[in-house]
């Protein structure tokens, strides 16, 4: 509409000129202006076209090199050539921002080496690139979107955990975790309460109590009252109550949050790309032609080769052998993090339930990736009389591994050095830690007076010894206020005895404010069904002791298992026996001990109980992600998630799925074969993404058939002939009648009516119909199809 307004004057309109045209003749307010402007913006990519009198816009299909795209593309066409926005063309796989052209509309033929034939009658494009001007194929699931939005339904649950014990007296604690949920938010509650011959006795202690709102669309969390305040790893986290909020990548596990080195390559033609990780395939993928990188390494941490196979235009095998280094712990470039605090500390925790210091705290932490081999790290703290900042960074040393420092500053002259050093290689991982506080340096994990050590350092040092075995020494050593320093040494040798049996020796001894010194062996062993065996035994300060046990825990699926445990340690023997069940509502332990020739019995059942669509659901305990399963009112469903077998549908039609993925998709399905056949599925399964702590019905939209089986003779007695048209006069619907008079009718109604176009003429039928309380559909007739009755 604005190029007609130009051309009408003789002057070709501009982008902006059109829009000023636009926004001026709007008046009517802001939001038409809005619209004008965004009507604008849509031609302002076309505006090199608007001085060409015989172009016209064209919808094409796109084929690319030889393969259709599928994509409907706008072209616009000016004598027999075509033209088309950049930002159309890289949508279908050509990189046209490589060529670094000016305008938003191009020719076709400014890309050398592109050529394309228009098949007007079939209105399509077909064109052939060479593989260089193909965009970038990305292999792997790191840097993708999301499968699909995280939803939550309202509800409540409640996660609860009985345990009495019986000795020389008895006691019972009720542990609970409540939780609220809908779409805006969670808010929860934990605790447990206490009865009995207990120093707690009659006391309810709370533990903490929250509320929490995620958005995965901007990666954002808030949380109001209980909480942990963020931290890194030269810093101490800390309980507070208080808001927090900050960016939380959990919220996307599909994103890869950490620097992948840049593999790809070059495919001349398509084929299919292997990536060996250490001379193991981890990935195959089929690329078109054109340049590809994969975008996520799976399992591998630290250094190794990684090795690329394609195949050239012959067929023959092409490899890329290059190092690479991947540490976790780094931010990939471009991503950040960050978390913020305020509120007031915690004090006495699972102790006393309100309990908080009067002062204010605060409590800042950002993590940012600079580079693939820079991560920059900072944190602040603050309340009356603490106040402390400081900053840190991670940076790796090609395929050598990686070096972190960090200095904190506090008031008072004091001040907190951390330095570090990982490598991880296929022979070795070797992990250097240390951190010291120098002068009058204080946190907010010190202003309850106990204040933390003023030094700690650590050294790991871990290697294989052959396919079967591996040696590992660690070195701890710290230091605290009024203390002298402590120093602890282990080494431990891990032998694999088979595919069941394994092995392990180790030893420690300790040394400066604490002495001590050990050596244990132990040795464990997997049977079917389950079965673990193990047992232990060392010597420790002069004392021997020694631990065997034997359990199966119960299925997954449910059923019962059991354990069998007997040991002495500081001249105490003790023995234990047990049995527990895990069923569809929960599960439950008997214990019987005696510790010290003293005998007593303890019982525990945990489960979990959820408050949603109308009903009330007792299970397992629930954990961070579920579904409820609605078959609307049909009972008996078998239902499967990730197609494994976990349950019926109950008498309501419902089933709880405890266990989900929360922000991941999860894929719940239901037998359809094993339902009766008066039941309709229009679905058999749906995919789900629960929220964190949330819920979601997985509804299945199950209904009965109203059909039935009508058998339809003619006034002679003779069935109707196969391929005779029938009519549902109530519902409109079309059948044809089938062997010996037989057809199919649906959507029955109390009273119904056909009508059937015969050989020489129609007939009419009329029956009543009443719907059957058993699954099976039932037979109508033989019912005699009369010309002379009419509905």
């Amino acid at each position: 509409m604005c190029r007609a307004a130009g051309v009408a004057t003789g002057r070709r309109p501009g982008a902006n000129g059109c829009c000023a045209q636009r926004i001026a003749a709007t008046a009517v307010g802001l939001w038409l202006a809005i619209m004008a402007a965004a009507e604008c913006q849509g031609q302002e990519d076309y505006a090199p076209l608007a001085d060409m009198q015989e172009a016209q816009a064209v919808h094409l299909l796109v084929e690319l090199n030889g393969r259709d795209t599928g994509a409907l593309v706008r072209f616009m066409l000016r004598d027999g050539e075509l033209y088309a926005r950049q930002a159309d063309l890289q949508t279908i796989g050509i990189d046209t921002a490589s060529l670094q052209l000016i305008d938003p509309v191009i020719p076709l033929t400014a890309i050398a080496g592109l050529r394309y034939r228009y098949t007007e009658h079939r209105q399509a494009v077909a064109i052939e690139l060479p593989p260089h001007l193909r965009t970038a194929s990305r292999l792997g699931a790191g840097g993708a979107g999301p499968g699909m939005a995280a939803t939550s339904d309202r509800g409540l649950t409640l996660n609860y955990d009985a345990y009495f014990q019986q000795a020389r007296s008895h006691g019972l604690a009720l542990g609970n975790e409540l939780r609220y949920f809908d779409a805006r938010g969670v808010l929860e509650t934990t605790g447990t309460a206490y009865f009995g011959d207990t120093d707690r006795q009659g006391r309810y202690i709370r533990y903490d109590t929250f509320w929490t709102h995620s958005d995965p669309a901007r990666l954002f969390t808030v949380r109001v009252g209980d909480t942990i305040s963020s931290g890194l790893d030269w810093t101490r986290p800390v309980r507070m109550a208080g808001i927090q909020a900050g960016k939380d990548y959990s919220l996307r596990p599909d994103l890869v949050t950490y620097p992948l080195p840049q593999l790809g390559g070059m495919a001349v033609v398509p084929s299919a790309v292997d990536l060996y990780i250490n001379n193991l395939r981890r990935t195959r993928a089929e690329v078109p032609e054109g340049p590809f990188f994969f975008n996520e390494m799976p399992g591998i941490t630290g250094a190794g080769d990684a090795t690329i196979i394609t195949r050239d235009a012959l067929g023959r095998a092409i490899a890329t052998t290059l190092p690479i280094y991947i540490d976790r712990r780094m931010v990939a470039p471009g991503m950040a993090s960050y978390s913020v605090e305020a509120g007031f500390l915690r004090r006495r925790y699972a102790l006393a339930s309100f309990a908080y210091d009067s002062r204010p705290a605060f409590s800042a932490t950002v993590r940012h990736g600079l580079s693939d081999t820079l991560t920059t790290e900072g944190h602040a703290e603050a309340m009356p009389g603490i106040y402390n900042a400081g900053a840190g960074a991670l940076i790796r040393l090609g395929t050598q591994g990686v070096v972190n420092a960090a200095l904190s500053l506090s008031a008072g002259a004091g001040r907190r050095v951390a330095l570090g050093y990982q490598a991880i290689r296929q022979r070795y991982a070797l992990d250097l830690q240390t951190t010291r506080d120098y002068g009058d340096y204080r946190d907010l994990g010190a202003s309850d007076g106990f204040p933390g050590p003023r030094r700690t350092d650590r050294a790991t040092l871990s290697f294989p010894l052959g396919q079967r075995q591996s040696l590992a020494i660690s070195y701890i050593g710290y230091q605290l206020d009024g203390y002298g320093p402590s120093r602890v040494t282990s080494v431990g040798h891990t032998i694999a005895l088979g595919a069941r049996i394994s092995a392990q020796l180790s030893g420690y001894r300790s040394s400066g404010a604490s002495r001590d010194r050990g050596v244990f062996l132990s040795l464990s062993l997997s049977l079917d069904g389950g079965t673990y065996v193990g047992a232990s035994a060392g010597r420790r300060a002069g004392e021997s002791s020694y631990n065997v046990t034997a359990n199966r825990a119960p299925a997954y699926a449910g059923g019962w298992g059991w354990g069998l445990q007997s040991g002495q340690a500081q001249g105490m023997r003790w023995n234990q026996a047990q049995a527990s069940y895990r069923g569809r509502y929960g599960e439950a332990t008997v214990l019987a001990q005696d510790i010290g020739g003293r005998s007593g019995a303890a019982l525990n059942a945990t489960g979990g109980i959820v408050v949603m669509d109308g009903g009330v659901q007792f299970s397992r305990r629930v954990g961070q992600g579920f579904a409820l399963v609605s078959t609307d009112g049909i009972p008996n469903v078998p239902v499967m998630h990730e197609n494994r077998a976990i349950g019926t549908t109950d008498g309501k039609g419902h089933l709880l799925v405890p266990d989900l993925n929360a922000y991941q998709r999860n894929r719940i399905s239901i037998d359809g074969v094993a339902l009766p056949a008066n039941v309709n599925v229009p679905v058999d399964h749906v995919t789900v993404a629960p929220r964190a702590n949330s819920g979601v019905v997985a509804r299945f939209a199950i209904s009965r058939y109203h059909a039935a089986s009508v058998i339809l003779h003619d006034r002679a007695g003779e069935p109707l002939p196969v391929g005779a048209e029938v009519v549902h006069v109530e519902s409109g619907a079309r059948t044809v009648t089938g062997y010996d008079g037989l057809t199919f009718i649906d959507q029955l109604q109390a009273q119904n009516h056909l009508e059937v176009s015969v050989a020489g003429g129609r007939c009419a039928v009329q029956f009543a119909y009443e719907a059957a309380a058993s699954a099976q559909l039932p037979t109508i007739g033989p019912l005699t199809c009369d010309a002379g009755t009419h509905p």
